[in-house]
Order: structure tokens, then C-alpha cells, then sequence
């Protein structure tokens, strides 16, 4: 998860799976320095190597094709597939079956949580 924070706090993953990475920017977006986070963490939990190779599929945001994260792939056997910009939501299955009903009861869930809360703010803290 990446959060829109200068640093991390370990405490914005309370109630996540064991083993979810958490990661932090001012902006929200990832970057490229995160990112190769994110592919040692994938690689951590895929037991990518020479012996068994991964499939990554990014969309084609430049935090995913720096040359360290793609260097990183290369070294333990990771194909990275980037799909087209722009593409995203009609390429990867998961945005339609995952990512769009998750993000309907998000939303929902913050809805209620507003109206059970009148006047106080929804914070990263209260997710």
C-alpha cells in the first residue's frame, strides 16, 4: 500500500494481511526508488528465481521501468509485461473484477462511516 505521507507509520497497516508492504510518498503515486520495494517484496513472496520465473504485469508508469527495479527483474528471473498507457482498466482483469467492486464498497463503507460521524474527517488513519 502506498500512502499519500511523507514517512510511513508502521500502525497504517493495523488489520492488514500479514506480510503487506507499506510504503509512503508525499504524493501518493509511486515512484521509482518504492518501486524496486515493491519488486524485492514481490520477489520475497514469489520465490522468483532462475528455477522458478514470474510474470509481473505493470501498467507502463515510468516508477515501473526504471533501470535498478528492471535490473532487479532481470537478476531473479521476472518477466516484467507492461501493458499500453492509458489501457489499464480494459487490459488487466483484475481492475474489473477486483479493483472496481473494492473501490464500490469502499466508497459505501466511507459513506456510512461519514454519516454515522457527522463532523469529523475520514483520514488515511480511520481506513
Amino acid at each position: 500500500m502506498d500512502f499519500p505521507r511523507v514517512h510511513f507509520k508502521e500502525f497504517m497497516l493495523l488489520g492488514a494481511p500479514m506480510g503487506t508492504l507499506g510504503l509512503a510518498h508525499s504524493s501518493g503515486w509511486m515512484t521509482a526508488e518504492n518501486f524496486v520495494h515493491v519488486m524485492v517484496h514481490f520477489i520475497k513472496f514469489s520465490y522468483s528465481s532462475f528455477t522458478r520465473q514470474t510474470l509481473l504485469i505493470c501498467d507502463n508508469h515510468e516508477s515501473h521501468t526504471s533501470v535498478e527495479a528492471i535490473n532487479l527483474a532481470k537478476a531473479n528471473d521476472v518477466h516484467i509485461l507492461t501493458v499500453p498507457p492509458h489501457s489499464t482498466h480494459m487490459m488487466q482483469p483484475l481492475d474489473v473484477g477486483v479493483m472496481k467492486p473494492f473501490q464500490t464498497y469502499y466508497n459505501a463503507s466511507v459513506d456510512t462511516w461519514m454519516s454515522e460521524h457527522p463532523g469529523h474527517r475520514f483520514t488515511v488513519y480511520n481506513v
